[in-house]
């Protein structure tokens, strides 16, 4: 199958990596060059051409006008200025833009190739897509369902037609560890074993699936920031006990299913890069909101205030896994930013 090169690569990107494409380190001479190539004048000449390219294409242009959107709702509902809402979310725009270019510009070319579900065959790439979805939406409705349990959403809970479920819901409430093990065993077998089992029986190998051997150059900056947020901010055995948990739960598991399995197969399916990030953020921002509608946020514009933050999030992190290759520098980011709250 022949790989396709996206629009909003650069020329150079189809040029062969000082190295290898592993996760081996340029020699001396390799990154000398590639800093004498990525200097001043050409630095800023990339970095104009890539934002042309963003700004030029519907999904960036959809979920930033999203977001400003729900940021403008947000403020000017509890008495603030529609000018303080503008200014909100364009400086969101400009911060994830920022991050965006840093990406871009440690890194050399897309690596989404490293996952080899997006690499399938059409037919395969299909097949895998509709489980993806299946599951997703089980996922979604067992969030519905966990609220109507925990009499936040009215209604007969909707999984009660399942035999077992009810049984299996009371004894993860009464595991050990509480919510956090709750949440963990609840989660794992729809957003790894399932997807995982399903690519493998798709032909994607147990070692094809992008946990490693990409490019970190890209992930270090945000590993350094959120790492050191994290160090200052308090070390007590709390949040050593929340981070381990975000890991576990967050970061490895949503990080897995929809950068992991999703983006991949939707890049495989659409053959748009873009459109395939887009998609799989969507679904990322989506299923937040029945929680942050009718459990975390008191009110509406807050709770969609906080999922287009999070979409913004997911884009970074969708982008991040897309360029470098590989899924884990970005579940420890995710996880850190859970605990440290940006």
């Amino acid at each position: 199958m022949i790989s396709r090169v996206p629009r909003f690569a650069r020329a150079s990107d189809t040029a062969g990596r000082p190295g290898g494409l592993g996760g081996r380190f340029f020699s001396a001479a390799g990154q000398n060059q590639l800093i004498q190539q990525k200097s001043g004048v050409g630095i800023l000449k990339e970095l104009v051409a890539f934002y042309r390219r963003l700004a030029c294409h519907p999904v960036p242009i959809i979920l930033a006008a999203a977001f400003v959107a729900a940021k403008v709702w947000s403020n000017t509902t509890y008495g603030g200025s529609l000018v303080n809402g503008l200014r909100s979310g364009l400086m969101g725009i400009v911060v994830y833009g920022l991050a965006l270019g840093v990406i871009y510009l440690l890194s050399e070319k897309p690596l989404g190739n490293n996952f080899a579900a997006q690499k399938l065959a059409s037919r395969e790439a299909r097949r895998g897509t509709v489980l993806t979805l299946i599951v997703y939406l089980f996922i979604l409705g067992s969030i519905v369902d966990r609220l109507q349990r925990e009499g936040f959403v009215a209604g007969e809970p909707l999984f009660s037609f399942i035999p077992g479920w009810i049984f299996w819901q009371n004894l993860l409430q009464e595991s050990p560890g509480g919510y956090m093990t709750a949440n963990i065993l609840r989660s794992l077998p729809f957003l790894v074993l399932i997807p995982a089992l399903g690519l493998y029986r798709l032909g994607v190998q147990w070692g094809e699936f992008g946990l490693f051997g990409g490019d970190l150059k890209p992930a270090i900056p945000f590993l350094l920031i959120y790492m050191t947020a994290f160090l200052c901010t308090g070390l007590t055995a709390e949040r050593w006990i929340f981070l381990l948990y975000a890991v576990l739960y967050s970061g490895f598991q949503e990080e897995f299913f929809f950068r992991g399995v999703m983006q991949p197969l939707f890049i495989s399916v659409t053959k748009k890069p873009f459109w395939g990030i887009g998609l799989s953020v969507c679904f990322f921002a989506f299923l937040h909101i029945p929680d942050f509608v009718f459990r975390v946020y008191s009110t509406v514009p807050l709770a969609l205030s906080s999922v287009a933050s999070t979409a913004m999030f997911g884009a970074l992190m969708a982008f991040g896994v897309y360029r470098t290759g590989m899924l884990w520098p970005w579940m420890l980011i995710h996880a850190l930013s859970n605990v440290v709250g940006f």
